[in-house]
This record gives structure tokens, C-alpha cells and sequence, in this order.
């Protein structure tokens, strides 16, 4: 569902596992760029498009975000302006 919300950002994604523990998407962003990103109690997480991390025990190296706009604002140079173009539409709708 989170995804669905940032579709000014995100090109396409695919589930690719879910569990109880952890839920894996492969995420194309709007330079083309594919991710693997795992949510887990800890948070987002990035992995390569060939790393498949489905033990949930085992998370990658690296930074972990509390939010996919954190993740997505860390890969992506055009998310940051896509996003604040979406928050400016919203808030203009509400004006109406």
C-alpha cells in the first residue's frame, strides 16, 4: 500500500516475498534504477536487484530508513522535486 502512494516516484514494483517478519518488493524509481527494498521491524532497507535477502534474520549492510520517502529520497535525485510536486498539488486541491 505504501508503494501504491508514491507512484510519483516509483516507475513499477512487484512483490516478490512476504512473511510475518519481512516483505521484499523489486522497485523500478523514475530514473529506471531497480531495487530490491525489505521492510522489517528495523525499517526500509536497499538491496541490489540480484540480492535476495528472504531470511528474515538477515539484513543487508547498510543504512536503514524509517520511512520509503527517506529510501527513495537516498536512490533517487528527481524523488525529492516529484515529491514536493505532489505535495503542492495536494495542498492547492485543498484551497479549492
Amino acid at each position: 500500500r505504501a508503494l501504491n502512494k508514491l507512484a510519483y516516484g516509483i516507475t513499477k514494483y512487484e512483490m516478490v516475498s512476504g512473511s510475518p517478519m519481512k516483505a521484499t518488493a523489486r522497485v523500478v524509481i523514475i530514473e529506471n534504477d531497480t531495487f530490491l527494498v525489505s521492510l522489517t521491524s528495523r525499517g526500509f532497507q536497499l538491496h541490489s536487484p540480484t540480492e535476495a535477502p528472504m531470511d528474515p534474520d538477515h539484513d543487508a549492510e547498510g543504512p536503514v530508513f524509517e520511512t520509503l520517502e527517506q529510501l527513495l529520497a537516498h536512490v533517487s535525485s528527481k524523488f525529492e522535486a516529484a515529491h514536493r510536486s505532489a505535495l503542492q498539488v495536494k495542498l492547492e486541491s485543498l484551497n479549492s
